[in-house]
This record gives C-alpha cells, structure tokens and sequence, in this order.
C-alpha cells in the first residue's frame, strides 16, 4: 500500500514539474517574440502604407490620428511629399468577411479616388477569399484610379461596378463595404459614424407618442401567425393609446431585420426603429432612421387600409435605390407588426 502511494505521489510530482516547466518555457518564448512579432507587424504596415499612396518623404505613422467607428476604429496615415498631402492610408476593416474580420490599408488622393489597395489582415480560405490579397491575384486592380463618387463600390450582381471572386462572394461583398467605409468617413469626418442602433427600451419611448405610464413594465405576449411576439401598451390615465410591436426576423438582402413599429389606438403608424440588421452600408442600412428620411413615408399610415408594399411591388412605398430585397423586408415587418396589433386588440 505504501509502495502504491508513494508511485501515485511521484507521478503527480512528475506532473506538476512538467506543467512547471511549460508554462516556464512558453511564458519565456513569448517575451522572446513579442518584439520581433510586433516589429514585423509594424513593418508590414509601413509595407502597406508606401504601396496605397503616392511617394511621400514625412513619416505617416508619426501624423497618424483616429476616428471611432461603430463596431471598431478607423487609423488615419496622412502621406505627405514636401509639406504638401499627396495622399492617406486609412487601415479599415469588416467583420462580414467569411470567416471574419477582415482588414485592409486603403490609401485615398485628396479628392477621394482609390490609389491603392492591401490586405493587412483576414482569416479567408486559402486559395479561394485570400484571393483578395494583391500578390495572389489582381482583385484590388481594379479598384485604382476609381472613385467611389461614380464607381459603385458593390459587386456586379449587387448592381455595383465590382467584379468579385468567383466562389466569393461573401469574401469580395466584405472587401468592398470595408473600402466603403474608409471612403465614407475619410470624405465627411464629421459624419455620425458612430451611430449606434437604439435598445428596444429607447425604441419604445421613440415609437410610441402621447402616452404616460411605462410601457415596459407593462410588456406582454401576443401570438399571431403561430409565433409570440412581445408588445408595449401606451396609455394615458385609462385610456389606451397605442402599442409598440417587436417585430424580429424579417430576412434581408443579408440575414434578419428586426424592427419596432409605434401604432395609435386605430392602427395608424406612430413610429418605427430598426433594432437589429446586417445589411450592405451604404445601401441596405439605410433603413437606419439615422441614415435616411426612407422610414418617414410609413409614418401616419394604416396597413390596414393602405398598400405597405413597394410602389413596384404595386404599393405606396418608395424604393432604397439599389436596396430592393431589404426595403421589401422593411415592409413585410411593418405589416407583419400590424397584423400583431389587430391581434392584440381582439384579446
């Protein structure tokens, strides 16, 4: 018996020793490449930097300032050849590539137009979205000497001037919204961009008009078309004043839109707030309240009584140019949203 126990000590010895010694050595390895590995990122950057913008003789990196995004940030290189801006390389980024985020170092003339394009980071399929790296093909060629203003940063079959990868789509709409919001922010630096969608408890308060009580505290559950769908009374003293609707997952050009829809007592649209999206910037998310006056024309109508459908579609709604799928779904929600109102009042 002692024999067993004392073999059982020694192996947990034995054990704690190893685990010792590779936490040790891994801990030492990684001081002894911190260094050389940022040295090497900051040298690919550098790298980077020369290849998207003209020569330049003051050092980028040193006049370098940032702008916060919605979802990250946006690092600024002015490029600059005896005092005078020749050029900036703006490292930018997506989080729709494929397996991820993707960055890029985009570099701008001063008037806007692309003159280069390199990938700083991704996480792509080899042989297939890593095709966008400009030493594996000429994807990013095509985008030099362009400017956004009248190239549309989309691909062909999004109606854009973007020729993609074939077999990446995903991949190649990434790159081109990355390459959007460089341009975008670099030409209005003043531009609300980092415009946050508003909560579902903001969404209420905006949606909803001449009520007093909280509407919040007074959720419940209504079920329409088999699924539940929770809403917000609006009242004031005891009269009913109107509902908020949470309408989810309305699929879009890109996945679900999730909107909340304000309704009077009548059924008349009060106000609507987009929750939750992932649609194409620029195009898609334009259904934002911030970004377009599009949800304006809803306001003050009766889906009951009036044709919340595209005008080509043979309703009354206004298109996003080159956003059909995702203004489609915009409609569909508000309807769905009514129909969970009508519901609501026959309980």
């Amino acid at each position: 018996m002692a024999k067993r126990e004392s073999t059982f000590f020694n192996m947990v010895l034995a054990l704690l020793t190893i685990t010792l010694v590779a936490s040790a050595s891994l801990g030492f390895i990684y001081e002894l490449t911190k260094e050389p590995i940022e040295a090497a990122r900051a040298a690919r950057k550098n790298e980077a930097i020369r290849a998207v913008v003209p020569d330049f003789d003051n050092n980028p990196t040193e006049e370098q300032y940032t702008i916060e995004v919605a979802g990250g940030e946006l690092v600024f290189y002015p490029a600059k050849k005896e005092g005078e801006l020749v050029g900036t390389a703006i490292e930018t980024f997506t989080h729709r590539g494929f397996s991820g985020t993707i960055k890029l170092m985009v570099g701008l003339l001063p008037d806007g137009t692309i003159h280069g394009i390199e990938v700083l980071e991704h996480k792509e399929t080899p042989g297939l979205g890593d095709k966008m790296e400009s030493d594996k093909s000429d994807f990013s060629a095509q985008f030099e000497g362009e400017h956004p203003e009248d190239f549309q940063l989309r691909l062909r079959q999004d109606g854009g001037d973007v020729d993609g990868i074939t077999a990446t789509t995903i991949s190649s709409r990434a790159y081109c919204e990355a390459v959007q919001r460089a341009y975008d922010v670099y030409m209005d630096k003043d531009a609300d961009v980092s415009y946050e969608l508003p909560s579902r408890e903001e969404a209420v308060e905006i949606v909803l008009v001449n009520f007093a009580n909280n509407p919040l505290r007074e959720e419940y559950q209504v079920t329409a078309g088999g699924n539940q769908y929770t809403v917000f009374p609006g009242r004031r003293g005891r009269s009913y004043t109107g509902l908020a609707v949470d309408m989810p997952s309305d699929e879009g050009y890109i996945g679900p839109i999730r909107l909340m829809v304000g309704f009077d007592s009548e059924g008349v649209i009060t106000g609507i707030e987009v929750l939750e999206h992932e649609e194409t910037p620029g195009y898609g998310d334009l259904i934002e309240n911030a970004r377009s006056d599009f949800y304006k024309q809803f306001i003050g109508l009766n889906p009951g009584e009036d044709n919340i459908r595209l005008k080509e579609d043979g309703g009354i709604i206004d298109n996003i140019s080159g956003a059909t799928i995702t203004a489609r779904a915009y409609c569909d929600a508000v309807r769905s949203a009514w129909e969970v109102f009508s519901e609501a009042q026959n309980m």
